[in-house]
């Protein structure tokens, strides 16, 4: 089963006092998560609820979020960086091998995080 698991972490504090005005934590599998197959831009719509640690009270925040692999500096795309390794664990009569492989690309992300029934973070 493939899903997407969206953990949230705000932490916010008054600029003057710095106490805090915020303490979030919060998951969600309610997110549409898409990534261009050539890794050129991605994006993430989700629904994220939990708990302020501050006002002691559930909240729930809204995240947008769009990544674009282009050099802001250059205008060029960033060049895809690719991994591969392999592990390997024994003890006793027990052993396992592990293979992995990924495929990257350097990107810039911007967006919001807004509160339902109150401020947009940015």
């Amino acid at each position: 089963m493939q899903g997407t698991l969206v953990t949230l972490v705000v932490m916010m504090t008054d600029p003057l006092t710095q106490l805090p005005t915020m303490s979030f934590f919060g998951n969600s599998t309610i997110a549409n998560f898409q990534v261009d197959s050539r890794l050129t831009g991605a994006s993430l719509n989700a629904t994220v609820e939990g708990f302020d640690l501050v006002s002691l009270s559930p909240r729930t925040m809204i995240v947008t979020v769009t990544w674009t692999a282009m050099d802001p500096l250059t205008g060029t795309l960033n060049p895809i960086v690719r991994t591969s390794g392999e592990n390997h664990f024994r003890t006793g009569g027990f052993s396992i091998v592990t293979h992995f492989s990924s495929q990257m690309r350097l990107a810039t992300a911007s967006g919001t995080i807004t509160m339902l029934n109150g401020p947009t973070i940015p």
